[in-house]
């Protein structure tokens, strides 16, 4: 499962979070890729899902573009509290039906519900753009840890 977005989504975070449950404010930014393993069960059965954590600076976008091709699913995030990662996701989905093989699971994932206050993103504009596009959707909270676990059960 690659999880991609751009920069400061909360990528890293989220997978911190679905590993280790807890969150860590202090996480750096990722350079290149990084890799982690969960097993999770659902209906009984033990799934290992091999976790890619991409870099969403622009200068990493074609290391990222190399990986869609054996990805299994994809986990698009952007940041409830930002419109331009928002207004972004439809690159990812160019670059993902451009590299990605027919069939793949795409999950679209607001994070940062937790800033309310300064949501720029309606829950409404990403139920929209996934039933366009033909996505999975969830919201969540890294730092909360709401829906974190609930949407990978999702994928």
């Amino acid at each position: 499962v690659l999880f991609v977005g751009d920069s400061n989504v909360g990528k890293t975070s989220f997978l911190y979070r679905l590993h280790e449950d807890s969150f860590n404010p202090n996480l750096t930014a990722t350079v290149g890729v990084d890799y982690r393993v969960k097993n999770l069960f659902v209906d009984n059965k033990c799934f290992a899902l091999r976790l890619w954590d991409t870099a969403g600076q622009e200068r990493y976008h074609s290391v990222t573009k190399q990986f869609f091709r054996k990805a299994d699913g994809v986990v698009l995030m952007y940041d409830v509290t930002s419109a331009y990662s928002f207004a972004d996701v439809r690159y990812w989905l160019t670059c993902i039906q451009e590299g990605a093989g027919d069939g793949i699971v795409i999950l679209l994932l607001g994070n940062k519900t937790d800033c309310g206050a300064e949501r720029q993103v309606s829950t409404e504009e990403g139920e929209h753009l996934a039933k366009e596009y033909e996505l999975l959707f969830y919201e969540c909270s890294a730092a909360s840890g709401h829906q974190v676990s609930e949407s990978m059960f999702g994928l």
